[in-house]
C-alpha cells in the first residue's frame, strides 16, 4: 500500500512539477503555436484557423482557460501531464494483464513513471503525451476485447481513437490492433461497422473543422505531410539530410528518450528475442505460435506508428515517443523471462539503475532554465561593453540578458552559405567581437557534418574549434553534470529536439587579446 502510493506521488512530481518551466519564456515552437490557436478561440468563433493538429486538445485548454483564467501554453501542458498521468495507469493495467504479477506490474510502471521521453513530453503542450495515451490505450482495450468480447471495450476504443485522430489524423496507425481483436472474433462484420462508424462521428464531433474548413485542412495536412516526408525542405531539418530509417531512431533517439540503462536492456532483449526465434528457425510455425496472441495485438498497434514514423524524411524525437512504453513493456517482459534477477535485491538494485536517468532528468524542471542561468552569469562576470555576437535561429537566444550593458550581433549562420551579405556580415561583426556565443548545439553539428553541402558554415565552426579564428571556449553551461551526462548523454549526438527545446548546452567563446 506505500510503495503504491510513493509510486502516485512520484507519477505527480514527475508529471506536474515544473510545468511552468522557462517562465515567461516559451522556447517550444509547436507549443506556441498551439498556444496562439488556443487564444483565438471563443464561443463566438470555435475555428482556430490552425489545422497542423485536431481541434480536441485545443478545445480543451480553452475549455480549462474559461473556467481558470492562465497562459494558453499552461492548459496545454496541463493537459499533457493529464495524459501522461493516465498513460502511466493503463500501462500498469496492461502489465497486470500480460504479466500476472503485481511485482513485475509495478516494476513496469516504475519504469513508466522515470522514463526521460515520457517526462519530457509531459512538460510540452503539444500532442505527443495525448497520442501516446491513446496508443497504449487502444493495446490494452483490444487485449481486453480479446479476452472478453465485451462490446464496452469496443466502444471506448472508439472513443479513445476519436480522440486521437480528432487530435493528429495519422492516430489512425493505431487502430490496427483493435482492427485485428475484433475481426478474429465471432459477430465480426457488425462491430467492425460499429466501431468504425463510431470512430468517424466521434473524430468529427470532436474536431469540426475538418470538415467545415475543409480546404485549408487539406492545405495544411498537404504541407505537413510534404515537409515530413521530405519534399517540402526547409532549413531547420537539415539534420535528416543522409540520416537512414530505424538506425537513425536507433543511434539518435531511444538512448536519450529511454536513458542509457533502459536503452541498453532493450537491446539485449531484443537480441535475445531473435535469438531465440533463430534457434527455432528450423520449425519457425511452432516458434510463432508459441507467441501469446496478445502480443501479436501489442505489436500490430505500435509496429505501423513505429515503421511509418521511422521510414519519414522528418525523424523528429516526438515521432517515435508514443512507442517508449511498447517497449518499456518489452524491457520488463525481458527481465522477468531472463530469471537473471533471481532475488528481489537484485530487482530492486537493476530497477534503481533503470530509473536513474529519469531522476537526473527531472533537474531541468527544479532549476531555472539553463539559457537563463548563461544570461545571468554573463551579466554578472563580462565586462560591461563587451561586444557578443551569438546564433540565431533559435526561438529566445538570450532570454535575460543584459542589453543595455552588452552590445549583442546576431548571425544567421542556417544561410551563410547562400545568402548575399552574410559572409561580410560575419567578418565585420567577428571583427569587433569579444565574445562568441551559440546557444545550442543545432548550427555546428548540422553543419560540420554537411561540410560538402555548406563548406563556408562548416569552414568556420571548424576554425573556432580549433582557435584559428582566434577564440577560446572559456565556459560551457551544460544541464546535467558527469554522471547526468553519461546516463543521459551527450547533446551533440542526440536528435536536436530532444536538447534544444528545454535542455541545451550552451557554449561561450573569448576573443584572445
Amino acid at each position: 500500500m506505500y510503495f503504491k502510493l510513493l509510486l502516485i506521488a512520484g507519477l505527480l512530481f514527475t508529471r506536474l512539477w515544473g510545468i511552468n518551466w522557462g517562465g515567461d519564456f516559451h522556447f517550444h515552437p509547436d507549443e506556441n503555436n498551439m498556444a496562439w490557436a488556443v487564444d483565438r478561440l471563443s464561443w463566438d468563433n470555435l475555428n482556430p484557423d490552425f489545422f497542423a493538429y485536431g481541434q480536441f486538445p485545443l478545445y480543451l485548454s480553452f475549455l480549462n482557460q474559461q473556467i481558470i483564467s492562465g497562459p494558453s501554453h499552461l492548459h496545454l501542458r496541463f493537459w499533457s501531464a493529464v495524459f501522461s498521468v493516465l498513460t502511466v495507469v493503463v500501462g500498469y493495467s496492461l502489465a497486470k494483464e500480460l504479466f500476472k504479477s503485481r511485482k513485475w506490474s509495478l516494476a513496469a510502471g516504475l519504469l513508466l513513471i522515470f522514463t526521460p521521453g515520457l517526462i519530457q513530453m509531459s512538460h510540452f503542450g503539444t500532442t505527443e503525451s495525448l497520442l501516446t495515451f491513446v496508443g497504449l490505450s487502444s493495446a490494452y482495450l483490444a487485449v481486453k476485447y480479446y479476452k472478453t468480447q465485451n462490446l464496452k471495450y469496443i466502444v471506448i476504443s472508439a472513443v479513445i481513437g476519436a480522440i486521437g485522430m480528432a487530435s493528429k489524423l495519422n492516430a489512425v496507425l493505431f487502430l490496427v490492433g483493435p482492427f485485428l481483436a475484433i475481426i478474429i472474433k465471432p459477430k465480426r462484420f457488425q462491430r467492425l461497422i460499429f466501431w468504425g462508424a463510431l470512430i468517424m462521428l466521434l473524430t468529427l464531433l470532436f474536431s469540426p473543422y475538418y470538415l467545415l474548413e475543409f480546404n485549408d485542412f487539406g492545405g495544411t495536412f498537404s504541407y505537413e505531410s510534404n515537409l515530413a516526408r521530405g519534399i517540402t525542405r526547409v532549413f531547420y531539418m537539415r539534420q535528416f539530410i543522409n540520416t537512414q530509417p530505424v538506425i537513425f531512431q536507433f543511434k539518435k533517439i531511444l538512448p536519450w528518450t529511454l536513458g542509457l540503462p533502459m536503452f541498453t536492456f532493450l537491446v539485449l532483449s531484443l537480441f535475445a528475442f531473435i535469438l531465440k526465434m533463430r534457434l527455432r528457425v528450423k520449425n519457425p510455425l511452432k516458434g510463432f505460435r508459441s507467441i501469446p496472441a496478445t502480443c501479436y495485438l501489442l505489436l500490430a498497434t505500435f509496429f505501423p506508428w513505429f515503421i511509418f514514423n521511422s521510414f519519414l524524411f522528418a525523424k523528429w524525437t516526438r515521432f517515435i515517443t508514443p512507442i517508449l512504453p511498447f517497449l518499456i513493456l518489452f524491457i520488463v517482459y525481458f527481465l522477468k523471462k531472463s530469471q537473471l534477477l533471481v532475488t528481489n535485491y537484485l530487482l530492486l538494485i537493476t530497477i534503481f539503475i533503470l530509473v536513474l536517468p529519469g531522476v537526473l532528468y527531472m533537474k531541468i524542471y527544479l532549476l531555472s532554465d539553463i539559457r537563463v542561468q548563461a544570461c545571468q552569469w554573463m551579466n554578472k562576470n563580462l565586462p560591461e561593453g563587451s561586444v557578443i555576437v551569438y546564433e540565431g535561429g533559435n526561438i529566445i537566444d538570450l532570454p535575460k540578458l543584459n542589453h543595455d550593458k552588452f552590445e549583442t550581433i546576431n548571425i544567421d549562420f542556417y544561410h551563410l552559405d547562400d545568402k548575399e551579405g552574410q559572409q561580410e556580415k560575419l567578418s565585420t561583426a567577428l571583427d569587433q567581437a569579444d565574445y562568441f556565443f551559440s546557444p545550442s548545439r543545432r548550427m555546428f553539428t548540422n553543419h560540420l557534418r554537411l561540410s560538402d553541402r555548406y563548406p563556408i558554415t562548416a569552414n568556420f565552426y571548424h576554425n573556432l574549434f580549433s582557435g584559428e579564428l582566434g577564440f577560446n571556449q572559456v565556459r560551457a553551461f551544460r544541464p546535467f553534470g558527469p554522471v547526468g551526462q553519461f546516463l543521459l548523454g551527450s547533446d551533440l549526438n542526440a536528435e536536436e529536439t530532444w536538447t534544444v527545446f528545454d535542455h541545451p548546452t550552451l557554449r561561450l567563446w573569448k576573443k584572445e587579446s
